[in-house]
């Protein structure tokens, strides 16, 4: 398995998609293939919600909250995906999502980039949220989303032979913030636990199954579901256009 110190997982964290301040795509640090497996998703989804008979499926997707996401590597090529996804539309009103989406080969994954990922996920959501309820310009987008790299420590692996008393912590904390990085982060490590609990057990990076989970940015309840498969025209018309059909619930109640 191959470490990642907190610049390189902080390189991987890359956005795409339509926001209310610009008339076009937007992306930064998505590779073409990344970007065109969303792209195939997304748009198949916004064909099938707009040739609904339903009236109220474009308000549904507008009101639908922030969702997280986990993916296995088999749906990109060896890439798990991290992130968040926000209902969004571009300048002159056309809908199309936002993502914001962590991409960690494979061969640099382990379960503590899940276990510690609470932090990062609320402040993903949180970002994408504004963004599109605010209208925030690109560049702001992207420094507020460059700022998630202090959200990152506590996904980082820590020693396997660490010590858990008072005495050794403060050497513990200097060697994952020293771990791989040129700037070191401003950011406290502590005890951080995953937005969906017991996740990182049920997650198999080389499984068909995605987990799905609302983001608490904007006030939305909780939310889970597992989905088995490629990503497809179910899954969008659950999440954005029939969101209240999925049942509200602790994080570990639905698996």
């Amino acid at each position: 398995m191959m470490e990642m110190g907190i610049d390189q997982l902080a390189s991987l964290l890359g956005w795409y998609g339509k926001m209310p301040s610009s008339g076009d795509f937007v992306h930064r640090r998505c590779e073409p293939s990344l970007i065109n497996g969303w792209h195939r998703w997304l748009s198949q989804g916004l064909v099938c919600m707009h040739g609904s008979t339903l009236p109220e499926a474009v308000r549904e997707y507008r009101q639908a909250p922030v969702w997280n996401f986990l993916l296995p590597a088999w749906q990109d090529g060896g890439v798990i995906q991290m992130g968040s996804i926000a209902p969004s539309r571009d300048r002159v009103g056309r809908e199309y999502p936002l993502v914001a989406v962590l991409q960690i080969p494979v061969a640099s994954f382990n379960r503590q980039m899940i276990e510690g990922s609470a932090r990062f996920y609320e402040y993903l959501g949180r970002q994408l949220f504004r963004a599109v309820s605010q209208g925030l310009s690109i560049a702001q987008f992207e420094q507020d989303i460059q700022h998630a790299r202090v959200c990152l420590t506590p996904m980082l692996q820590r020693g396997a032979g660490r010590q858990t008393g008072p005495a050794s912590r403060g050497g513990d904390i200097l060697a994952i913030l020293n771990a791989g990085h040129e700037v070191p982060p401003l950011e406290k490590m502590d005890d951080e636990v995953c937005s969906w609990p017991g996740l990182s057990d049920y997650f198999n990076p080389y499984s068909h199954n995605s987990y799905w989970w609302a983001n608490q940015a904007g006030g939305s309840g909780q939310r889970t579901l597992v989905h088995g498969g490629s990503l497809n025209n179910t899954l969008f018309n659950t999440l954005f256009a029939n969101p209240s059909n999925i049942k509200r619930s602790s994080a570990d109640a639905s698996l």
